[in-house]
């Protein structure tokens, strides 16, 4: 059979495709280049199934989608006959189709026997516990008030590792009875600072992960009622103190922050943002890679937009914790899984807008926004659907785009504000969603600091101007003595004025020159 004869007997075959698709099919074939098998029939039935529905091309459902894909090479034929003779045909409603197909084809062939594992416990098992500690242990995975307040089931992943930090806590009390040092399993001051000093000297664990293990034994012993008063405080204060001594002494934060701004701004975030989405307009909506660089886009300006934790984020439901308002923009209303604080934020920025609406529509038609919000009220914003990304998707494109971690980004918006605008505290506070009397001490005594700092150089150059009538030592002691104590020691301010001071000149002219970062 010829080209011409071909090409003409594909009208007859295919009654309800359109005729523009019909003749850039028939152009392929005159051109002496073959239709892939199948495709013909599977585009035929695409718009066959679209007129029996009653729907225009632009309003293809999933459901179409799935009911011509009788099997995972027969929707790739339909996809990709699509992308070439029906570009206009919006794609991204098979995405599901095609996840579901690839995690089918994943479980058939791809999935891997179970290896036997050698056990990596170092705590000690339940069953080698306190007698009062292992018949806790099933408060776990019930809700339980042992102290009136309800306590609700913990989850089967946090009760391995509760159950592995209480293990480890047993297996400290066993280290210090080889020292010579008995103590009740009772919780108590000593039995905290002898599983704090097992971690640190015997684990080598960081800070940070100790205050982690601290953590999850509060969670155990409040579920067994086994805390007074006195043991709890106790706790807490190892916690607060451990991650205090993490937030500071942690050289891998300061290292990566200080490599971020030697390369990078704020700004870079939302340039990635917008060349990720710019990049997935340029792929077919329906594939796994355009969506995979829209929820990119979205994360990355969410991130510098309203400076949320990552699992808040990874959370959020559309209609829920973010609002879309008659005007197109949207609105963040969320209360932090932290603090449980309400974030007071507001709209966000135009451009984080047009991202969510560009990543909700795929590729269809602008029009349709309004009604694919509707559609899908209440689920996740980033996978558009009841599951949720897995805990580490926005940490790895960070890490491969920045060499940085979601909470860094926290960091640096409140390093930017405390920087230009000293004075409000307040707005970082709202922004990161703490309670007042719990706001992290270190960024209350910076923006005191940086604030002190600004109007010293005020007073000083007011000073120099002959605008004030006191001694440089005097008005510098006046502003900030806490803070230069703190950072330079002890100087003798007494009876000595600017130039009878050689520490204060020190300290001066390393504040003000231009090399100088406070």
């Amino acid at each position: 059979m010829s080209a011409e004869e071909r090409a003409a007997n594909l009208a007859k075959r295919g009654p309800h495709i359109p005729a523009d698709v019909v003749t850039r099919m028939q152009a392929q074939l005159r051109a002496g280049q073959t239709l892939e098998r199948g495709m013909p029939a599977a585009i035929e039935d695409f718009y066959n199934r679209l007129a029996q529905a009653k729907l225009p091309p632009d309003l293809v459902t999933e459901e179409i989608y799935a009911a011509v894909a009788t099997s995972r090479s027969r929707l790739r034929t339909l996809l990709k006959g699509l992308r070439l003779f029906a570009p206009a045909v919006p794609l991204s409603p098979a995405a599901p189709v095609t996840q579901r197909w690839d995690a089918w084809l994943n479980a058939r062939y791809n999935a891997k026997p179970a290896r036997p594992r050698d056990s990596r416990r170092v705590g000690l098992a339940p069953e080698d516990w306190p007698k009062a500690w292992a018949a806790a242990v099933p408060n776990l995975g019930r809700t339980v008030r042992p102290y009136g307040n309800r306590l609700p089931r913990l989850a089967a992943k946090t009760q391995v590792a509760v159950i592995s930090a209480v293990g480890l806590l047993a297996k400290s009390r066993e280290w210090a009875a080889a020292q010579g040092v008995e103590i009740a399993p009772t919780p108590s001051a000593d039995l905290f600072e002898a599983f704090f000093r097992y971690l640190i000297t015997q684990r080598g664990v960081s800070f940070g992960t100790a205050a982690d293990y601290c953590e999850r034994l509060r969670m155990f012993f409040m579920r067994a009622g086994l805390f007074d008063e006195a043991s709890l405080a106790a706790l807490a204060n190892l916690a607060g103190a451990l991650t205090e001594e993490a937030t500071e002494s942690d050289p891998g934060k300061w290292t990566k922050l200080r490599a971020f701004r030697k390369h990078f701004t704020m700004s870079d975030l939302l340039h990635a943002a917008m060349a990720a989405a710019q990049e997935a307009e340029k792929l077919p909506g329906h594939t796994t890679s355009a969506q995979r660089l829209r929820q990119k886009a979205v994360s990355y300006a969410l991130l510098v937009n309203t400076g949320d934790r990552q699992g808040d984020l990874r959370h959020f439901d559309i209609g829920v914790d973010l609002i879309r308002d008659a005007q197109g923009d949207w609105h963040h209303a969320i209360r932090t899984s932290k603090t449980g604080r309400q974030k007071e934020i507001d709209a966000l920025w135009p451009g984080t807008s047009k991202l969510i609406d560009a990543h909700i529509l795929g590729d269809r038609p602008a029009w349709m926004i309004e009604r694919r919000v509707s559609e899908l009220q209440g689920a996740n914003l980033l996978t558009l659907a009841d599951a949720v990304v897995n805990e580490g998707f926005i940490n790895l494109r960070l890490k491969d785009d920045f060499k940085i971690h979601g909470h860094l980004v926290r960091t640096l918006l409140t390093d930017l504000m405390r920087r230009e605008r000293p004075g409000a505290r307040w707005a970082a506070q709202h922004m990161l969603g703490h309670e007042d009397r719990y706001m992290q001490e270190t960024y209350r005594s910076d923006f005191a600091e940086s604030g002190a700092i600004q109007a010293m150089d005020r007073c000083i150059a007011k000073l120099e101007g002959g605008d004030l009538g006191v001694s440089r030592a005097g008005l510098l002691c006046c502003l900030c003595p806490a803070q230069v104590r703190r950072r330079y020691g002890q100087f003798n301010w007494e009876g000595q004025g600017a130039l009878d001071n050689p520490p204060l000149l020190l300290f001066a002219e390393k504040l003000f020159s231009s090399k100088c970062t406070i």
